[in-house]
């Protein structure tokens, strides 16, 4: 999930340099063979114990990231489409508007069927960090993101759906995130600051708020090349006499800019309450402590990674050098932490301190 956002950010970031596209495309065939590596070893772990699965919903904290993985097919779909080559003809279209309305299916039923499971067994009440019930309703919300990158180049018939269809499960995804917003600021608020172990799941707050605000950026640019000039508008005013100044597509796009920069302005306020709670921690700041390496670290790479993007987007759309060169010193900033994190895991596997059966579910 993390590394195709990192594939994704890479081929989004303005300032493109001679050989980055290159790197892209290896970043995302390296995100192709984990997912295709993690799957297979699930699925070996799930036949190997018939009870595996049944006790994955039923842990508490295992239990709410079974929707990553359609994050993780998401940023395949996005990738797909911002690294597609001349070689793939457009066979290629119609294989991802295909496997947008597959995506589309998954994430409703996953996040009807997820979220009445949890509520049916009372999860909450064994799992009281809040921030990770997001995540059986985010990859509905991913569903704008892919649109407004396969829009723009998908038949007007084809697109049209694709786009309301989209911000009808954006809409969903991001207010059931407000529901948990809700409860995540009055914990703080009554309880004070996680516990160490669940800091950097912090970061998941960044997430709803960034990546729904360049989903409404991206599918209000895809809509003013795809919607008919009137359209929507003409069932209020069917006249045609008036010459056209002002189509449905460039409404969408002022009022979808103005929304996704207060969006951001949340997301920045999260994502920094998130850093200072982790660097609270270290003994320099006067803390305990910093954690050692673990899974929840990986809370930093997606979620900041939407943040970036977003922050690029409304840099495009408001026309600002000066948000650009943010974006791009972001971009590398947000690569620098996804290497680190990366090699923090693989060399806690190897010294056994992550993923073994003596150490702890979250801390190594």
């Amino acid at each position: 999930m993390a590394t195709g956002g990192i594939a994704v950010l890479l081929s989004s970031t303005p300032h493109q340099f001679r050989g980055l596209t290159t790197i892209g495309k290896v970043v995302y065939i390296l995100n192709l063979v984990l997912f295709l590596g993690i799957s297979a070893c699930l699925t070996i772990r799930f036949l190997a114990k018939s009870s595996a699965l049944k006790e994955s919903f039923q842990e508490p904290t295992e239990s709410h990231f079974m929707g990553t993985c359609l994050l993780a097919l998401a940023t395949i779909i996005l990738g797909a489409e911002n690294y597609r080559t001349e070689a793939c003809g457009p066979w290629l279209q119609v294989a991802l508007r295909i496997v947008f309305w597959i995506y589309v299916a998954l994430s409703t039923i996953q996040a009807i069927w997820h979220n009445w499971y949890l509520y049916h067994i009372r999860m909450a009440s064994r799992q009281p960090f809040a921030l990770v019930r997001l995540l059986p309703s985010f990859p509905a919300m991913l569903s704008g993101k892919i649109a407004s990158v396969l829009a723009l180049h998908q038949p007007r018939n084809h697109a049209i759906p694709i786009l309301i269809g989209a911000t009808t499960f954006q809409g969903f995804g991001f207010i059931m995130s407000l529901f948990i917003y809700a409860e995540y600021f009055y914990r703080l608020n009554k309880d004070g600051l996680p516990k160490a172990s669940d800091r950097p799941e912090m970061f998941i707050a960044v997430g709803p708020w960034s990546f729904t605000a360049l989903a409404l950026v991206g599918m209000a640019e895809a809509a003013v090349k795809q919607f008919p000039a009137r359209y929507i508008i003409s069932y209020a005013d069917a006249s045609n006499s008036q010459q056209i100044s002002v189509t449905t597509g460039d409404i969408a796009l002022v009022l979808a800019a103005l929304v996704a920069i207060f969006l951001w302005t949340m997301a920045a306020f999260c994502l920094c309450i998130a850093i200072i709670s982790i660097l609270a921690q270290c003994r320099v700041f006067g803390g305990t402590g910093a954690l050692g390496m673990s899974l929840p670290y990986w809370s930093m790479v997606f979620p900041n990674t939407g943040f970036v993007i977003a922050t690029i987007r409304i840099g495009q759309v408001l026309q600002s050098p000066a948000i650009l060169w943010v974006g791009s010193g972001l971009t590398i900033a947000q690569v620098v932490i996804w290497l680190c994190v990366g090699v923090g895991t693989i060399w806690a596997v190897a010294t056994r301190r992550m993923l073994w059966p003596e150490t702890g579910d979250k801390e190594a």
